[in-house]
């Protein structure tokens, strides 16, 4: 999944949940190859949050976000 621009970092932790939070905030920009057990923490966390949006219903039509994201890498 690495594109041009990519880096790969390697750490080393003694538990997956605080580098699990960190690689979560970075969003669409990050991905964990390895190990699997993190990569499948944050899978798990990101389908619990996808079903939570899904029912909800917005009072309001909301812009689409893609087109209003400020792409600062031009």
């Amino acid at each position: 999944m690495r594109g041009a621009g990519a880096l790969e970092l390697t750490f080393q932790v003694v538990g997956l949940d605080e580098i699990k939070q960190w690689v979560m905030s970075l969003g669409p920009e990050a991905y964990v190859e390895e190990p699997k057990m993190l990569r499948d923490m944050v899978r798990a966390d990101l389908k619990e949050a996808l079903v939570q949006y899904e029912g909800i219903k917005a009072a309001h039509i909301e812009p689409d976000v893609l087109e209003s994201r400020v792409d600062y890498a031009q």
